[in-house]
């Protein structure tokens, strides 16, 4: 076993009270950090396999940004019993020193061993010792030690930077972030609340372009279209209506969706961070000569930070194949934010049985054409990933509640085939 990298630990006096941290970095990084900041942690030891080495030394950077200590090791342990001694050795814990040790992440030998190592600390200083995980689908920190139970709902606050870097990536722009003022007043609320008067508004926009009018099928969208000239996103030049400008265009060509859900998250007050139109991209070691190599970006439609948690949401306007949508927010959730993320996908569609099966075995809430107008279903879905509740099936009609007709025609059905 070997220390992963110990440079340039800060001076432990600056948090004199804090507990020493001793954690597990595996598939999810972000317990070690939230539990760091929600316990302020003095010093915080990382313990780490060499298949997620990758993932320990931006974890290192933001502990130490904190200010705490924070070191790693890449133990290599063969069995737990020989492990726990080897453990004992490496950390060389103090006896009279507060420790946690956190198993969110306890896998295999290491893991058994951490927690066997755990057990003997608390044995030796039960008041002294705690052993906890991070339950995110509840957002606590449980304690599983056997002889006391407790629970803490997680308070610590990650913003959406800090996020993205503990999971490897690189925040670099948003089009809104909190406290930012909507460029079209209440136009975003209007077309969700009103999404088939809306469609044929969205349609020729999808059809048009921003210096030509938009051409609308009937009249039915006129008494909305008119309530969106009030709000600056369109105008009547004589008897053509058109965009007020390239960004009314873009904002009506899908952009509204995403600052709808950023509009319902930022004004509920309970998210940390949250933005539309994120983009960042993976960083790579040693970049900072390279920097042509992280040229390429991505972009999440909405993203917010709420008790140590994150949601991602991928917006589609006008009519998309659903499969190819959700199979790509799961790809991003997934290598841009690890197992804690909500991953919720909108949609100006109605979508039919297959489609929510599917989402939901992918683990992704929806919000579709039907959800979408209420806005505290939305939140509800934003901010606690709210299961998408499944259609009532409509129960078999008994013999008895038949009409006398289906009774005839049954009796001749059953004379016709003796």
């Amino acid at each position: 076993m070997s220390p992963l990298r110990r440079p340039g630990l800060p001076d432990e006096g600056g948090r004199p009270d804090g507990p020493v941290l001793v954690t597990l970095v595996g598939d999810e990084p972000l317990a070690p950090l939230v539990l760091a900041r929600q316990l302020d942690a003095r010093r915080v030891v990382c313990l780490a396999l060499p298949v997620v080495e990758w993932r320990v030394e931006p974890l290192l950077g933001l502990l130490r940004k904190d200010g705490r200590v924070a070191e790693s090791f890449l133990p290599t342990l063969q069995d737990v019993p020989a492990g726990v001694d080897e453990l004992a050795t490496l950390l060389d814990l103090d006896a009279d020193e507060r420790i946690v040790f956190d198993l969110t992440n306890a896998r295999g030998v290491l893991g058994f061993s951490l927690y066997e190592l755990a057990r003997r600390h608390e044995d030796d200083g039960p008041d002294r010792s705690r052993v906890v995980r991070v339950d995110w689908s509840a957002r606590t920190i449980r304690s599983i030690s056997p002889d006391g139970y407790q629970i803490e709902p997680l308070r610590a606050t990650v913003g959406l930077a800090d996020y993205l870097a503990v999971h490897g990536k690189v925040l670099l722009g948003l089009e809104r972030s909190p406290g930012s003022p909507s460029p079209f007043g209440k136009a975003a609320y209007r077309l969700a609340s009103a999404i088939p008067q809306a469609r044929p508004i969205l349609e020729a926009t999808h059809r048009g372009h921003p210096d030509r009018p938009l051409r609308l099928q009937g009249r039915r969208a006129l008494p909305l279209a008119d309530e969106l000239v009030e709000d600056g996103v369109l105008e009547w030049r004589g008897s053509a209506l058109f965009a007020t400008s390239l960004r009314a265009f873009q904002f009506l060509h899908g952009r509204w969706l995403e600052e709808y859900l950023f509009e319902i998250a930022d004004a509920s007050g309970q998210f940390d961070d949250c933005a539309s139109g994120l983009r960042f991209r993976w960083s790579f070691p040693g970049e900072e000569h390279d920097p042509g190599r992280g040229d390429v970006d991505n972009e999440i439609d909405f993203a917010g930070t709420a008790h140590g948690r994150a949601t991602l949401a991928s917006c589609k306007t006008g009519g998309h194949d659903v499969n190819g949508p959700l199979y790509e927010l799961l790809t991003l959730a997934e290598r841009a934010a690890g197992r804690s993320v909500i991953s919720v996908f909108a949609t100006t569609d109605v979508l039919d049985r297959s489609a929510r099966r599917r989402a939901a075995a992918l683990g992704i809430r929806t919000l579709d054409a039907t959800r979408l107008p209420d806005p505290d279903l939305v939140l509800e879905s934003l901010v606690h990933g709210a299961p998408t509740p499944p259609r009532t099936p409509t129960p078999p009609t008994r013999r008895a509640d038949r009409p006398a007709g289906d009774d005839r025609r049954h009796d001749r059905h059953r004379r016709r085939h003796r």
